[in-house]
């Protein structure tokens, strides 16, 4: 037995909910009725069955309700963005400054001044002299020698500046060191040069070369021209010079006056040297005897020189001829 129930027509929801609800009723009330007139337990049951189904097969009409749930709006909370820059404190340290004065170089002495060179004493030795260097520092000199001008130069002796200090053959001369060189002295060949050096070792430009100058030999004096013995001959004579270097005399000869001169004799100037025809006649005078000349006026004419050690020959004697025969 089936029941169809349609609800008058209900649109919403309530009135559709109590529809369903008398439907429901008003079936049950069909059962038990049934139940009541003996219907065998299968046919109820199958009753109750297709009921079930008809009842589920009834459905309300499709109602969609759509929920829309609305999330709360996002809230974005951006914590504040917090930069924490730790600067490590900048510690300077300036090292102290370290002032270094640099001593300027101890400049090398100046040349040695007012070298001088000189023929003195007894003996004719050479003295080189010069001035003392004005520095603070000085310690010494040198003194550079050569036998010639312009030649290389050898150490020939290291002398203190102190003048209490100066032993021989070196002396103090006022403001001056003057040293003796014993070795024979030769005119114009005798140079020397000296350096100053300080305490630092440093030795200083050398001086001008200065050598021992060429004093001009004297020339003879007392010369004279006459008559010697009974045999003919002509005796010249003269007086020695002074100069310590003379080493002896040029006697030159012409037959004519104003003739050309030829080397008649080199006669010694030392009177112990002297040999025949030359002899020491004292007083300082040396004579030679010219034989044999054939005697006439103005005729045996002579001129004398003298000649040191160094070969520097003085100017001639004027003419003198054999006169008054």
């Amino acid at each position: 037995m089936e029941f169809l129930v349609i609800s008058g027509g209900l649109r919403d929801d309530a009135r559709m909910t109590r529809a369903h609800v008398f439907v429901s009723t008003s079936i049950v009330l069909a059962l038990i009725a049934s139940g009541c007139s003996g219907s065998s337990a299968d046919a109820t049951s199958s009753t109750v069955t297709t009921i079930a189904t008809t009842v589920a097969s009834t459905s309300a009409p499709s109602s969609t309700v759509t929920t829309t749930t609305t999330a709360p709006p996002t809230t974005t909370t951006t914590a504040p963005t917090t930069t924490t820059t730790t600067t490590a404190p900048t510690t300077t340290t300036t090292a102290p400054t370290t002032t270094t004065t640099t001593a300027p170089p101890d400049p090398p002495p100046a040349a040695v001044g007012g070298l001088t060179v000189q023929i003195g004493g007894g003996s004719g030795e050479v003295i080189p002299e010069w001035d003392r260097n004005a520095e603070p520092d000085i310690a010494g000199y040198r003194l550079w020698y050569s036998d010639d001008p312009g030649a290389a130069k050898v150490l020939l002796a290291e002398l203190p500046h102190d003048p209490s200090a100066l032993s021989a053959p070196a002396y103090n001369h006022g403001d001056r060191i003057a040293y003796v060189d014993l070795r024979a002295q030769i005119e114009g060949k005798h140079c020397y040069q000296v350096s100053a050096f300080d305490l630092g070792g440093h030795e200083g430009q050398r001086s001008p070369e200065v050598c021992l100058p060429v004093t001009p030999t004297t020339v003879p004096t007392g010369f004279e021209v006459g008559l010697g013995g009974g045999s003919g001959e002509v005796a010249i004579s003269w007086h020695r010079i002074p100069d310590a270097d003379a080493d002896h005399y040029n006697l030159w000869y012409s037959e004519w006056p104003g003739g050309t001169k030829t080397l008649l004799a080199a006669v010694a100037h030392d009177p112990s040297a002297l040999t025949g025809p030359a002899y020491d006649v004292g007083g300082g005078v040396t004579m030679y005897i010219d034989f044999p000349r054939t005697l006439e006026d103005n005729r045996n004419c002579y001129q004398l020189s003298a000649v040191d050690s160094a070969g520097h020959e003085s100017a001639r004697t004027g003419e003198l001829c054999s006169t008054g025969l």
